[in-house]
């Protein structure tokens, strides 16, 4: 693409041309009136031989030469550049075109294409399109150096969009043309009005009245003391920056910030870096774009859902049956306080359970005897034999309830007790 200009061609569609005779690469002298009524003159202006750009627009040229001749377009190349500069910049590739010399610049002047650039005053890269009758046919503002000869051939061959394209053009170079008409008339006008009696007098009493403001003390006192706080402001910082340990910090930190960008811009131009990030890109966006996976992910979230759902469900519900009643249990706050009542009738139950449990023990000896007693009594007796008295056992139960009997005199010492 062309490269911003700070100036702007005063020549436009339907003006005459400009008239000029310049010396060519091939040691002719090169005048426009030579082409006056034999088709089409393509005048470019470029900035310098081989460089990026004119080596692009010239090639566009070159490529689409053959196209230029049959709609009887002439290009002539203009730069500041000298006869050998042009014939080695041709040569190298290939330009079948004329390119000329303007070392003063002086036709560079009156077509308006000499000013600020971004490299400084120079050339400014514009084309301009001369019809047979030494006219403009169209002013290429900004030309795209890739594609030059196509852009050319169009405004030959217009197709709405391009004539669009021009009508567009056209009125934003009337509108910019009278843009700065109007700047400048407005311009004159407050000249004109500056010089008035009546405004003179008016930036008179003005200025009267900020002298007479400014004069007054409590403006003074708040001027000079916003001084003393801006002037000591400023020695406090420069008494911090001239500390040793602080001038040291900052360089410190300067040089290390240097050599990490110098470090990421390292590796960011390494060709295996950048070989590795662009694989690596596609491998993922190749993954994601295989259906399996987008199911996968799908399946994953949709789970992941649920769960959240049945989780949020299941807080909100209370506990019930045995869980409630074993929260309830291990509890702290809610068992203390029931705990306390049953500690009275504690005592109590102890002192009826002690004569319960004491009867089986006295209970067991006696039958424990008795067994013992039938053993005794018949030591040779058979097997068989010993069977005959176990459905004597019912009439064992009279010792047995005999002897609980003596439970009374327990419960009278235990009531005692």
């Amino acid at each position: 693409m062309a490269e911003e200009t700070h100036a702007s061609t005063p020549l436009a569609a339907g003006a005459p041309a400009p008239s000029f005779t310049l010396p060519g690469r091939s040691g002719n002298t090169v005048s426009l009136a030579d082409f006056a009524g034999k088709g089409c003159v393509l005048v470019y202006f470029y900035p310098k031989d081989d460089t990026p750009g004119c080596t692009k627009e010239a090639c566009s040229l070159r490529d689409g030469f053959a196209g230029l001749r049959e709609a009887g377009v002439t290009v002539l190349g203009i730069s500041p550049d000298g006869a050998d500069s042009h014939n080695a910049f041709a040569e190298k590739y290939s330009l079948p075109y004329e390119l000329l010399t303007d070392a003063d610049h002086a036709v560079h002047e009156s077509y308006g294409v000499w000013g600020k650039t971004p490299w400084g005053v120079g050339t400014i890269r514009k084309s301009f399109l001369v019809g047979p009758d030494g006219n403009l046919i169209h002013v290429f503002e900004k030309v795209d150096v890739e594609h030059h000869a196509e852009e050319v051939l169009a405004v030959l061959e217009p197709t709405p969009a391009a004539e669009a394209k021009a009508a567009v053009e056209a009125a934003m170079g009337a509108a910019g043309t009278a843009v700065t008409t109007a700047v400048r008339e407005t311009k004159k006008a407050v000249k004109g009005a500056m010089k008035s009696p009546e405004v003179k007098e008016a930036v008179a009493a003005a200025k009267q009245a900020v002298a007479d403001v400014k004069k007054q003390p409590a403006v003074k006192k708040a001027v000079a003391d916003a001084k003393k706080v801006v002037a000591g402001a400023k020695k406090a910082v420069a008494d911090v920056k001239k500390q040793p340990a602080v001038k040291q910090a900052v360089a410190d930190a300067k040089q290390a910030v240097a050599g990490a960008k110098k470090a990421v811009a390292d590796v960011r131009k390494k060709p295996a870096v950048k070989r590795a990030v662009a694989k690596a890109k596609k491998a993922v966006a190749d993954v994601q774009k295989k259906p399996a996976v987008k199911r996968a992910v799908a399946s994953v979230k949709k789970s992941v859902k649920k769960a959240v759902a049945t989780a949020k469900t299941a807080a909100a519900k209370k506990p019930q049956g045995a869980l409630a009643k074993f929260i309830a249990f291990v509890t702290p706050k809610k068992a203390a306080p029931q705990k306390a009542a049953p500690k009275k009738a504690a005592p109590a139950r102890a002192k009826k359970a002690a004569p319960k449990k004491a009867a089986p023990a006295k209970a067991k000896p006696v039958v424990a005897r008795k067994a013992v007693r039938a053993k005794a009594a018949k030591p040779l007796a058979k097997k068989p034999v010993a069977k005959k008295p176990a459905p004597k056992k019912p009439a064992a139960k009279k010792p047995v309830a005999a002897k609980v009997a003596p439970r009374k005199p327990a419960r009278k010492k235990a009531a005692r007790r």
